[in-house]
Order: structure tokens, then sequence, then C-alpha cells
């Protein structure tokens, strides 16, 4: 199993052992019911908690949990990254991702199969960890929702991509925000274009994504990967006017700078498609 957790690994600079394993770690709000098992998801990324802000969380957890067997390791924003060393047989789990029990209680998705007595160890003990963190203090006071949980799912094992070169006889780059496509990225030797001010969200510079397709194809790349997260996260959201928002400043401020370049050049082709359906 491959899972998306590698895939995110390898955007962070992790170079995974054959046989590692690695699991998602986000950075979640839970509420403040007890026991643990009784609580509730409210928020699968912490109201976007910041990259700096949730490093010290993760760096918290990691000096009480962190040892020969396992590590973590901070990623962007509220997802970052668990390896367990010698485990790559032992991933039979059953762990379900947040942003999908959001609103729910989290009594009955709780880790199971292998491994489930220590990841679920440490996600309890970690409430205790994060919950008055200064972190989270300082952003309840600023009206904010704590990041007071770790929350693990999406485990696999080290991929074996081939170059996308090798594979297709072509060139290919990669625009995103999003370390999960940065990673297939960076296993498989596509070039990544870093946007400025791009963001995964309905903020993200949507004319500096497009600027930098133009760009990739005028450095010779024969296919740009251009990924929009911001219909997704809405959809999670159940935001529709903000997921109808981003189709819209997608339509107008990509689409449209990027065909009229294409149309100049000859033939070409066009795929638009989600990875997967939201809300």
């Amino acid at each position: 199993l491959t899972g998306r957790s590698p895939l995110e690994a390898a955007a962070l600079g992790i170079q995974m052992a054959d046989d590692d394993a690695a699991l998602r770690c986000n950075l979640v709000t839970l509420s403040e019911e007890e026991p643990y098992e009784q609580k509730t998801m409210v928020d699968y990324s912490a109201d976007e908690i910041t990259t700096e802000e949730a490093a010290k969380l993760i760096e918290a957890v990691s000096d009480v949990f962190s040892n020969d067997a396992l590590q973590f390791y901070p990623g962007f924003s509220y997802r970052h990254c668990l390896i367990l060393h010698h485990a790559a047989e032992h991933i039979a789990m059953t762990l379900t991702p947040p942003h999908n029990i959001t609103t729910q209680k989290i009594t009955e998705y709780l880790p199971a199969g292998d491994y489930s007595a220590l990841l679920a160890d440490m996600m309890r003990r970690s409430f205790d960890i994060l919950n008055h963190h200064p972190v989270n203090e300082a952003r309840r006071a600023r009206g904010l929702r704590p990041a007071n949980s770790i929350w693990l799912w999406g485990q696999g094992t080290k991929p074996g991509m081939k170059p996308f070169t090798e594979r297709h006889g072509l060139r290919g780059a990669m625009i995103t925000a999003v370390d999960l496509l940065k990673g297939m990225a960076n296993l498989t030797g596509m070039k990544i274009y870093e946007v400025e001010g791009a963001t995964g969200n309905l903020d993200t510079n949507f004319s500096g994504k497009a600027e930098a397709a133009v760009t990739a194809f005028k450095d010779g790349y024969d296919l740009v990967y251009l990924h929009l997260e911001a219909p997704d996260e809405c959809g999670h959201r159940h935001e529709v006017e903000g997921k109808i928002q981003a189709i819209e400043k997608i339509d107008e401020l990509v689409l449209g700078p990027v065909l009229s370049y294409l149309k100049e050049q000859g033939e070409f082709g066009v795929l638009i498609t989600p990875d997967h359906p939201t809300p």
C-alpha cells in the first residue's frame, strides 16, 4: 500500500527506508468532552493553523513520543508526518481521514488493526500535551480554534515510481500548493514551479499559477499538471458559495489566460478533472 503519506513525506524531503511506514499526522480541533473517545471532530485543520504555529506543536508532540522506533516531522499548516521504522509489513490498519468525520463523535473512528493501541494512545495523550500549550492559548485569545490533538491516518510504505520522462517520453512539470502532489513530482522527476501566494485555498494566487503554467510551456515542458485545491477545500467545509467562487476564479483567472496562450502555439490538449467529488 502506497497511501498518501509516503508521497507527502517525499515532499518534505524525508528519506524513507524500504521497511518504513508513513502516516499522515493532522493537527485537529476536538471538543472538550471527556473521556477522549467522546470528543467531537470540530475542525480537521484547526482553522488552517499557520505553519509556524504548527511546527511548535509538532515539536512538543515529538519531544514526548519520538524514539528509535518512530519520528514526527513538521510539515505545512495542519499537515504533518509520522514515520514508523521497520513497520512496512504491519500496516493493516483502519484509519479514518479527519475531514470525513467533521461534527461527528470520534468514538467509532479511532485506530484499529496493526499498531492501533500505540497510535490511539499517542492521539489521546497529545490532547493533554497540546490543549493548553501556549500556542493554543494565544490562538484562543485571538478567537481561533486550538490545534489540540493529533489525528493519524493515510498509512503507506515507500513507493516505487518511475521517472515521468522514462514512463511517458515527455517532460512534465507540476504547479501545486499541496504536499501530496509535490511528493509525486519529486518521486517522478517532474519539475515543480513554486508560486508565491499559492495556498491551496480560496485566497490562493490563481493568476500566479496561470503565469507559472505558461512559463513551464515556454521552458519546453510537454505536460503541465496545474493543481487547484480551492474547490476541494471549500467542499470539505460545506461552503457552497466558496466552491462556486473557486470554480469561477479558475475559469476566469486560470483557464482563460492559459488557453489564450496555448491557442497561439498550435495543437494542444486540455483535461479538466477533479481528483474526487466533494460535498
